[in-house]
């Protein structure tokens, strides 16, 4: 029994970072129709800021890790936010009103730089995290879950109780009638890249404390897997890649944990295979809907 609850926290804790990392994903495709590609990297670079101000603040304060990783998270979401805005401005922005496939190719060209400047910096080799001592109620895998619920709350928030949120979701449902009513939409795209950043970085700090490792191409992986949550959620559906994110955790770790360690590899294949399910059957996603065109 206590091996099942045990997978069960591997599943949410691991559910998590999906869930953080797909919910950028959605925040973007959500106003700007485009899948940001080079939010992985975003990710990547949340975790070694993560990585540099956890081991800074833990030499100052060495008998407070609370403070320390408090400080860790807030310090990743603002400087992973702000990478965010920078790709759009440099990257994004100069394309807009172009087709979209120039915007595909622009991400995967960020996407491909920023990891060659990791390396360069870093190193390609995987570092360890700073360990911390934490007592068992806020362990790194049930902080991993806590931190989930407390931002996806603050997003529910800003998105549906404040002015900021109602300019978003107007520039998001039609730009040009929002221009009409004096909201400025280039201005508030700036936002969405900012939010989706910032939960990009601290679901990278996230694994870094869950998992004890980082390197400059870790992002790939849970950035491919978020995608993947964010299409079967209902791409730009917040709620829907919520659930989903948590679905995806438990059902890869069930798949690793119950099947020999020889299969283990087909967690991917059914996370794949999930993917496929949908695009076939149910291509709005699980709480998506369907777009009908108007005259």
């Amino acid at each position: 029994m206590s091996y099942f609850v045990d997978q069960c926290i591997n599943g949410l804790s691991l559910g998590t970072i999906y869930a953080l990392v797909a919910l950028g994903f959605a925040m973007v495709y959500g106003v700007l129709r485009f899948l940001n590609f080079a939010h992985s990297e975003v990710f990547t670079a949340g975790a070694f800021i993560g990585d540099f101000v956890l081991r800074a603040t833990l030499r100052v304060r060495p008998d407070e890790p609370a403070v320390a990783v408090t400080i860790t998270f807030m310090a990743a979401a603002l400087g992973a936010g702000c990478l965010a805005m920078l790709i759009y401005a440099v990257a994004y922005r100069p394309l807009l009103g172009q087709p979209r496939l120039r915007m595909l190719l622009a991400a995967i060209g960020v996407s491909i730089l920023l990891q060659d400047l990791g390396i360069q910096l870093f190193s390609a080799h995987t570092q360890g995290y700073p360990p911390l001592t934490l007592p068992l109620a806020v362990a790194p895998r049930w902080l991993a879950v806590a931190v989930l619920l407390i931002s996806y709350a603050t997003l529910q928030g800003i998105i549906y109780h404040t002015k900021a949120g109602i300019n978003i979701r107007a520039v998001a449902e039609n730009p040009d009638v929002a221009a009409l009513m004096g909201i400025k939409p280039l201005a508030w795209i700036y936002f969405p890249f900012f939010l989706g950043g910032a939960f990009a970085g601290i679901a990278g700090v996230t694994w870094g404390l869950v998992y004890g490792t980082v390197h400059p191409q870790m992002g790939f992986y849970p950035g491919m897997k978020a995608f993947i949550i964010a299409v079967a959620g209902g791409i730009g559906n917040l709620r829907g890649t919520f659930l989903m994110g948590i679905l995806f955790g438990l059902l890869e770790v069930s798949v690793s944990s119950l099947l020999p360690s020889t299969w283990s590899g087909l967690k991917d294949t059914a996370t794949f295979g999930i993917l496929i399910a949908f695009l076939i059957w149910r291509p709005a996603g699980f709480m998506g809907t369907v777009q009908v065109p108007k005259v």
